[in-house]
């Protein structure tokens, strides 16, 4: 028995036959402790209790992943990959100068190359983090070149702004990318998609436009306090956001109710994703879970942020999950991250599971249909590309645990790729 947990790189041969011997093996359907894996090249044979999968073959080679967790390919359902370039901004930022700060970012990204490489990075670190799977939010047509010009797969959502005349540009660009994915669609791995960016930003003709399109669907809702008072009253940070981008503010409707009230409606029935949803109230839970959407909770983007604000209590994704909404898990942008450490190195829903797991306790159970099942049907991803059942797979994570144990994950260890070690 040979022990691999220092193999890194190493290209695997694509007829070597492996057994791996791991603590936990698991997906969403189930958990194996102590667990194992036979693969062959970069297909999984067979997976689960070292019972259930049975006596190998002499010629297979058996690992010792003794203190690893083994999972599916990992799905980090709301990135900005475009924004990998751009290091973490203070902490003591509001919102709105959070934000002032990614467009003028924006606009220095028009140099040449300059996006390209942003999302070049933002691939490699989310292969780092073992997410193989986005639904990465492009900035641009040139972002979303970029990321499928990647070994990435998933959805990369074209970002759509416009209120009223100023919604033209958003109309054009949905039907550009329709033309698109008509003219790709046979073409494997990553498709294209549309982000109206948030009720403030987007008018509802841009969000019915999208509907109607036939193509995946995400939007921010319900992400802060600033978009929830614009969107009552017209009112707050946001409007002089509005008008310092030269809108006429009595052109631009006020949408006069929270945004969970008003917007899910304007979102397709599959394949639509909510991103945040951070100040969702107790009764918005029936409404999401009607709707069909996936919510993207981003844990650390929400403490980074320091929600939540004001009179809210919480996150209210416990509740959704136990309603039947899907809630997947989401890293948000590089800029809202941590700045050092072994997190900054990678993009990962795996910093993601451990922030809840120090502050709020989550369980394996828990979690592993968060960072799998839940952001590949609200992408569009085959179920069985993020199981442990037979067939190739796009990566292998080998993911350090805690000696803890109770399924605690310790990151500070570097997570390896089975099918990039032997």
């Amino acid at each position: 028995m040979s022990n691999r947990h220092d193999a890194q790189g190493i290209p695997v041969n694509s007829n070597q036959r492996r057994l791996i011997q791991a603590s936990i093996v698991a997906d969403a359907h189930s958990v194996h402790a102590p667990g194992v894996v036979l693969l062959h090249g970069h297909s999984v044979v067979a997976a689960g209790s070292p019972e259930l999968v049975g006596q190998v073959a002499p010629d297979v080679v058996v690992e010792d992943w003794s203190g690893y967790l083994i999972t599916p390919p990992l799905v980090n359902a709301h990135v900005h990959l475009d924004l990998t370039d751009l290091d973490p901004l203070p902490q003591e930022l509001d919102f709105d100068a959070w934000l002032a700060a990614i467009i003028q970012h924006r606009a220095a990204q028009q140099a040449p190359g300059r996006v390209e490489e942003a999302v070049q990075r933002g691939a490699a670190a989310s292969l780092a983090g073992g997410c193989p799977y986005v639904g990465d939010i492009c900035g641009s047509a040139r972002a979303l070149d970029a990321l499928i010009d990647s070994p990435l797969e998933g959805v990369g959502f074209i970002e759509l702004f416009g209120h009223g005349s100023r919604a033209e540009h958003a109309l054009e660009a949905i039907e550009l990318v329709q033309s698109r994915a008509a003219r790709d669609a046979a073409a494997p791995g990553l498709r294209p998609g549309l982000s109206p960016h948030a009720p403030y930003s987007a008018g509802p003709e841009v969000y019915r436009a999208a509907q109607a399109s036939g193509l995946p669907v995400a939007t921010h809702l319900a992400e802060s306090p600033e978009e929830l008072q614009w969107c009552m009253d017209g009112g707050g940070a946001f409007a002089g956001r509005l008008e310092q981008m030269g809108y006429d503010l009595a052109d631009v409707p006020v949408p006069g109710g929270h945004p969970l009230d008003l917007y899910p409606s304007l979102l397709p029935a599959q394949e639509a994703l909510v991103a945040h949803a951070n100040y969702a109230q107790p009764h918005h839970i029936a409404q999401l879970q009607a709707c069909g959407a996936t919510v993207v909770y981003c844990p650390r983007a929400y403490r980074y942020f320091g929600h939540p604000h004001g009179e809210a209590t919480g996150h209210e994704w416990r509740h959704m999950l136990a309603a039947g909404v899907p809630v997947a898990l989401g890293t948000d942008g590089r800029p809202c991250l941590p700045a050092t450490g072994p997190a900054a190195e990678r993009l990962s829903v795996l910093d993601e599971v451990a922030c809840l797991q120090h502050e709020e306790g989550v369980s394996l159970a828990d979690w592993l249909p968060m960072v799998t099942l839940h952001g590949a049907r609200g992408l569009g991803i085959a179920d069985d590309q993020v199981l442990l059942v037979p067939g190739v797979k796009k990566a292998l994570p080998a993911i350090p645990l805690s000696p803890q144990g109770q399924g605690h994950l310790d990151l500070t260890r570097p997570l390896v790729d089975l099918f990039k070690s032997s």
